[in-house]
């Protein structure tokens, strides 16, 4: 999470935000520019923090809970086989004003919400990368395969009433809706590419303008269903070294921090002792392997011994000052049902012994990997792997890319070793499972029959305890698998000024933050 920026650059940004800061306004750090603002194509924590202040689902999580609560819906009937879903729209939401726009302030109606939703289900990456979100729903894999362009299981009962029957019961159906965002059925052919960089929708906040590498500024919807917020706008500031961002909040510049420069947490806790706020969190950080390439995808042993090198504790509560939670148990966050499976513990022995039977004694005949990172990453856990992988000889390169060039990389076939995180949005097992293990869904390509299986089968089953007991099973494969080098489960950790009430960051992380409940005094 360093970046080193000159200091003039820094004293650049104070001076802007200094001229920009105005009551009412919160002033609110981001690491990254998002790439887009694509209510389909949704996958960085900046754009989703963005857009959960814009946009809004059927349904969405309470911000203290984690429960799936109404949202654009504001209630659903489930049938007794658990297959059809019924939802009833909320009156009289109006979509947001923006210039230009015929379709303004009109009022959201089921026709909306169909369209939003169908357009989700394509396997073209460039409309959709999400068709998850919805293909539970009957006959979208007929579709999704392009065997048919009719949808069966989308019906629209009347204006305010929309049913979608699944093909069969799928116990997160409601959460999966949550980032199925609803826009104006207009909106692709009145915006065209635009749509990506000015989302319209029906959230607390509506967009006004973007000015890329600098600021993102969104502005309080006068005719929001809930209620105006208290705030009169947010300004996402891009700031995505750390040390600038904790002089601009040092200074009064910005209003929230969420992300501290390495080496520094326990400085930052004396300093800023009233502002400092800490809880557990939903996100796994891990280095994947790439498990359709060598030297790893058919080679057990070899990430396995990779897994007993790295040593967590040293890691996480010496040289990053407890930043996370060690990883030394399985992909899943503590908390989480079927989490308490056997991890990586230090072994160094082990780990040469391993590699020995992996064929590479004392690393011999390895050729030298490439560890690739993104940008806004920490550069210090990165090189700490470096070196502890050196210590059973093998050679390690670093390639930190920016985040844009890193996360269109990171799929293809030459990244076999790469740092990522997840940040699930409640707690449930398939929030990890479904989206990381799956089909070869992710990064990793990680696909194996035994797991598909047990975990389709977990998806379907509506019993909590026999659910847990399957996803149990299929993560204790996973980890004899070791797709992944678990690195440390976060903690949720963010300053914030005296002067502003009401602010919460949920365990999902600041993605989740629910922006139009905050006050400022």
């Amino acid at each position: 999470m360093l970046h080193r920026r000159l200091l003039l650059i820094a004293a650049a940004v104070l001076t802007l935000i200094g001229s920009a800061s105005a009551a009412g306004t919160l002033n609110y750090p981001i690491k990254a520019d998002p790439e887009h603002l694509d209510a389909w194509r949704s996958t960085t924590t900046a754009t989703r923090q963005i857009l959960v202040n814009v946009l809004e689902g059927l349904t969405t999580f309470d911000g203290n809970s984690g429960d799936i609560i109404p949202a654009l819906a504001e209630s659903w009937d489930i049938s007794d086989d658990g297959l059809t879903y019924t939802f009833h729209l909320r009156h009289g939401v109006l979509f947001h004003a923006a210039p230009g726009v015929t379709y303004a302030d009109r009022e959201m109606k089921a026709d909306d919400v169909l369209w939003s939703l169908q357009r989700f289900l394509t396997e073209d990456t460039s409309i959709s990368e999400h068709p998850e979100y919805v293909s539970a729903v009957s006959g979208s894999d007929a579709v999704l395969a392009g065997e048919t362009d009719e949808w069966a299981g989308f019906e629209i009962v009347d204006d305010y009433t929309v049913a979608l029957t699944l093909s069969t019961p799928n116990h997160r159906f409601l959460a999966d809706l949550v980032n199925a965002y609803v826009v104006p059925k207009e909106a692709l052919d009145a915006l065209g590419s635009d749509l990506s960089n000015k989302p319209v929708g029906t959230g607390a906040f509506m967009f006004d303008r973007w000015t890329r590498d600098d600021q993102l500024v969104l502005k309080a919807n006068p005719d929001y269903w809930d209620g105006r917020p208290s705030l009169d706008g947010v300004t996402f500031w891009n700031v995505p070294d750390d040390t600038t961002g904790l002089l601009m909040y040092r200074q009064g510049d910005l209003d929230v921090l969420v992300s501290f420069p390495d080496g520094q947490l326990q400085s930052i806790k004396n300093e800023f002792a009233a502002d400092y706020h800490e809880g557990a969190g939903l996100n796994v950080a891990y280095w994947g392997f790439k498990m359709t390439e060598p030297p790893f995808g058919d080679n057990v042993k070899l990430r396995q011994a990779f897994n007993y090198a790295i040593d967590r504790d040293l890691l996480w509560n010496v040289l990053m000052e407890g930043a996370r939670v060690p990883g030394n148990l399985g992909v899943l966050p503590p908390d989480m049902p079927a989490a308490n499976v056997q991890g990586y513990a230090y072994d160094l022995e082990k780990a040469k012994e391993l590699l020995a039977e992996a064929g590479y004694p004392n690393g011999e005949g390895l050729e030298p990997i490439t560890l690739f990172y993104y940008g806004s990453s920490s550069d210090a856990p990165n090189i700490a792997v470096q070196d502890m992988l050196a210590q059973i000889g093998v050679q390690i390169n670093l390639q930190k890319e920016d985040n844009s060039t890193y996360w269109s990389h990171v799929g293809e076939p030459d990244v076999k070793l790469f740092l990522s995180g997840w940040s699930s949005d409640f707690l449930d097992p398939s929030e990890v499972f479904d989206f990381l293990f799956a089909h070869g869904r992710d990064d990793t390509k990680y696909d194996v029959p035994e797991v598909n299986a047990l975990l389709d089968a977990a998806r379907a089953e509506s019993d909590p305890v026999a659910r847990e007991a399957i996803y149990l099973q299929a993560h204790e494969l996973i980890m004899a698998d070791a797709p992944w080098i678990v690195s440390g489960y976060s903690k949720v950790s963010y300053l914030v000024k005296p002067n502003i009430e009401n602010f919460q960051v949920s365990a999902a992380g600041t993605y989740r933050s629910p922006l139009w409940t905050i006050e400022k005094k």
